[in-house]
């Protein structure tokens, strides 16, 4: 406190210049002084006040910054959980088409100087023989042929695996030459593939072994030396591959059509592969009868438009990628697992009871109700009356996750996805036909994973494409009900006109 002094008082003391009890000291220089020391300590209590008021709120944000270390603890860690991605790709690095999978100019590397090379031995006994007639036609001009009977008959000797039994076949051709165009001419014979040393059916087991079971290229030809004896190499399956990617084209071009003009649900994903160790992408669009596979290096949206086209007037079934927005289509519908595998993958990083915690809590009990009508509804297990409740309570609940009060940053990041696609979340509600998930384009998928963990993806981009081709006859000849390597033998002996009859007979 500050002390004021009057020396000249009527009542003044006359020791005040030299006060006996302060030393001879004056008594004005004693308030002189506890005046000063009074301005000092109301200085330094301001800076304690202001240092306190610091260190209030240094803990405050050190409390603050804790807490969202251990929130990022939390999602690190379930990252870590989620994620299998092995390849460390860079945000700049984008593979280039053109030289993904090795230059197309350049050689590739040869075997040493010196090198033997390999040849398949040929039989010396054979099981029977086929005597093949001459073609009634040319298959080049369309003339007459007529039969050289001064020279003898064009033998050819092709292995197979018939009804599971190792067997050699004998093909007699006559020799015959067009009378029109003077080519030499020969057909096949029943299960005959014209210059091969190995039958369709070996063939069609070896490419059904790597497309529907997932082996690798290695493998394959350890199984088939083990179980049948016969010898192949890799760049023997390879060249199968291509052989039949290229007789499938037809099919797989029908099957792209139908799929785009569906008017029904169409199903679409993606997921990412390697490529010569940068990253490429299989997408699959499918329907409940048919399924197409891609296989590109890029995951634009631009691919599924390309796929289905501009007009498609079918419900589009998703996840929440962002490539599908600016797809036209009749309606679309979001997958509400993906909703209720992202709340309930959340959840872990709020407190219970929270209303961010109950927040997630009921995000996971409406996608299963709302799963749980679609698939009593499709049974006939809901009456009108149940049936009208049911989609009453799926809006009214939807609403109510748009409205609620949140605080948690993730709780609101899915809040906002919500309100995003607030109209695309229950199409399968007044569309019997559609369903609330997305599972048909991701079961469609999982194989492919499963041999991408197995080979590490392709070296060349034609290999991922004969993949996509090979796997959208597999998966689509499996959902007609007929056998994968049925249909790849028939690919291999007949027409593409009679393989389509054939695979769409029970449709």
């Amino acid at each position: 406190m500050s002390f004021v002094f009057y020396p000249r008082l009527e009542q003044s003391c006359p020791n005040v210049s030299h006060c006996p009890h302060l030393g001879g000291a004056a008594l004005g220089t004693l308030v002189r002084v506890a005046n000063e020391n009074d301005l000092y300590l109301r200085q330094l209590h301001g800076t304690i006040d202001a240092e306190r008021k610091r260190n209030t709120e240094l803990f405050a944000e050190n409390q603050r910054l804790k807490s969202e270390l251990e929130q990022v603890k939390l999602e690190l860690k379930l990252e870590r959980q989620t994620r299998f991605a092995t390849n460390a790709q860079t945000k700049d690095e984008k593979p280039d088409a053109s030289t993904a999978g090795g230059s197309k100019t350049g050689k590739k590397r040869g075997a040493p100087v010196g090198h033997p090379g390999w040849f398949r031995k040929t039989p010396k006994e054979f099981d029977w023989a086929v005597d093949v007639p001459p073609p009634k036609c040319c298959p080049y001009c369309r003339g007459f042929v007529t039969v050289q009977d001064r020279f003898h008959p064009t033998e050819h000797l092709q292995e197979d695996v018939i009804d599971g039994q190792y067997c050699v076949v004998l093909y007699r051709h006559p020799t015959a030459c067009c009378d029109d165009c003077g080519e030499w001419v020969q057909q096949p014979g029943d299960g005959e593939l014209l210059g091969s040393r190995l039958g369709p059916c070996l063939r069609s087991m070896v490419i059904f072994l790597r497309i529907s079971i997932g082996i690798s290229y290695r493998k394959i030809p350890q199984v088939v030396q083990e179980l049948f004896g016969i010898t192949l190499s890799p760049a023997a399956l390879i060249g199968f591959e291509k052989k039949l990617s290229t007789l499938a084209q037809p099919v797989v071009e029908d099957v792209a059509k139908k799929i785009a003009s569906s008017d029904g649900a169409v199903h679409a994903d993606e997921t990412y592969s390697v490529l010569d160790r940068r990253r490429a992408y299989f997408w699959v669009h499918a329907t409940t009868r048919h399924v197409h596979f891609s296989f590109v290096t890029t995951r634009s949206g631009r691919v599924s438009r390309d796929v289905l086209g501009d007009r498609f007037t079918g419900t589009l079934v998703t996840d929440c990628y962002s490539g599908y927005i600016a797809h036209t289509a009749g309606a679309k519908q979001k997958c509400l697992v993906h909703l209720a595998r992202t709340a309930r993958d959340w959840q872990k990083l709020t407190k219970a009871g929270s209303d961010d915690f109950q927040f997630f809590e009921a995000v996971k009990v409406f996608v299963k109700r709302g799963c749980d009508f679609h698939r009593q509804r499709g049974r006939g297990l809901l009456s009108a009356k149940q049936v009208a409740a049911e989609k009453a309570w799926l809006r009214a609940e939807l609403l109510r996750l748009e409205q609620w009060n949140l605080a948690h940053r993730k709780a609101l990041t899915l809040q906002g996805r919500i309100v995003a696609y607030r109209s695309e979340w229950l199409v399968f509600v007044d569309d019997a036909r559609v369903p609330p998930t997305n599972n048909l384009a991701e079961q469609a998928l999982r194989s492919l994973v499963v041999l991408r963990k197995i080979t590490f993806g392709h070296r060349a981009l034609d290999g991922g494409e004969r993949m996509a081709d090979l796997m959208t006859v597999a998966e689509t000849v499996r959902r007609h009900g007929h056998r994968v390597s049925h249909i790849f033998r028939a690919l291999m002996t007949h027409p593409p006109n009679k393989v389509l009859r054939r695979l769409y007979a029970n449709a």
